[in-house]
């Protein structure tokens, strides 16, 4: 069965009072950032729905409705996701859904239609899904998880009930992970500021050695600033499929300099050789940061942006020298 963790708390205990009132929705839009667990809510939900001995804490885990989902098997329930060869979910997975939802449930339940994630579905496929929510047949109900609803078309958000899922306060995010993983606890909570405070996304970085490459990454910064290393040869060390990578760690470095110039505490790595940098200057290169990130998912030459980015860093740490 799925994972429950401690910072659900408030959004299953809300799903169970409209489950005990019979005013569970027909359509719910489960969000929130990365690494918070959404689809591990969203699936806690389906098998307690079409359990067979449920309780308050979910489904059982014991009876052939759960051996079955536990085996990917049910035939009350369809997950829809991305293929692999395609950044969107297309229409004609959305469709296979939707008469899928129409079809009686083959064990007298509910039929449960998970989209995950469902801000990727392109505009054809989001509208084919408006009839099944605005007129849901009976027993029917569509779970759409997304850490980025605001891209999902407001006429299929309006039609959903809305479930955020809260990252957690820091003090109950190092607690789950000292518990989870205690071999990897101490380097995973170091991973929560650039997680955004969400314990999984912190875990997987962790396990991905992102934390070293942050150390790296702001060593580099530190070398060009202080001219022990040429941006050519410093962009030459990211290769071109890490790019994404080198555009999420840079504003997290940038932005741990800008909390230590206005006297705020600053959370983990701080290149210490470009910490005379004017505020106006960072937030600048910030900015050009950002605006190779909203480009990120276009065809973008990553060793010539890579180098750029090294330039100008490079370049406006020797004016401020």
């Amino acid at each position: 069965m799925s994972t429950a963790f401690p910072w659900h708390d408030a959004a299953w205990r809300r799903l169970q009072q409209q489950q005990r009132g019979g005013r569970l929705p027909h359509a719910l839009l489960i969000s929130g950032a990365p690494g918070l667990g959404k689809q591990a809510l969203a699936e806690r939900l389906a098998a307690q729905l079409l359990c067979r001995q449920p309780d308050e804490a979910g489904a059982c885990g014991r009876c052939p409705a759960c051996h079955l989902i536990a085996a990917g098997s049910h035939p009350d329930i369809r997950h829809i996701t991305r293929e692999d060869d395609s950044r969107v979910i297309r229409i004609d997975s959305v469709r296979q859904l939707t008469e899928f939802m129409a079809m009686k449930s083959q064990y007298g339940g509910y039929r449960l239609g998970l989209i995950h994630p469902a801000d990727v579905m392109n505009t054809n496929a989001a509208n084919s899904l408006l009839k099944t929510l605005e007129e849901p047949p009976p027993g029917a109900m569509l779970v759409l998880i997304s850490d980025r609803p605001s891209r999902i078309p407001a006429t299929v958000r309006s039609r959903c009930q809305q479930i955020p899922v809260p990252v957690p306060e820091r003090v109950e995010a190092v607690a789950w992970l000292e518990q989870t993983a205690p071999e990897l606890a101490r380097r995973a909570v170091a991973m929560l500021p650039l997680a955004g405070g969400a314990p999984l996304q912190a875990l997987k970085q962790a396990e991905a050695g992102i934390d070293q490459r942050l150390q790296d990454l702001g060593a580099q910064l530190d070398a060009l600033a202080t001219g022990r290393s040429q941006p050519a040869d410093v962009a030459a060390a990211w290769p071109k499929d890490e790019l994404p990578l080198l555009l999420d760690l840079l504003p997290h470095l940038i932005h741990q300099l800008i909390r230590q110039q206005s006297g705020a505490q600053a959370e983990g790595i701080v290149p210490q050789a470009a910490s005379g940098l004017r505020a106006s200057a960072l937030h600048e290169y910030l900015a050009t940061v950002y605006n190779y990130r909203a480009l990120a998912e276009r065809s973008l030459n990553a060793e010539l942006v890579a180098e750029d980015l090294f330039i100008r860093w490079h370049r406006i740490c020797r004016q401020a020298a």
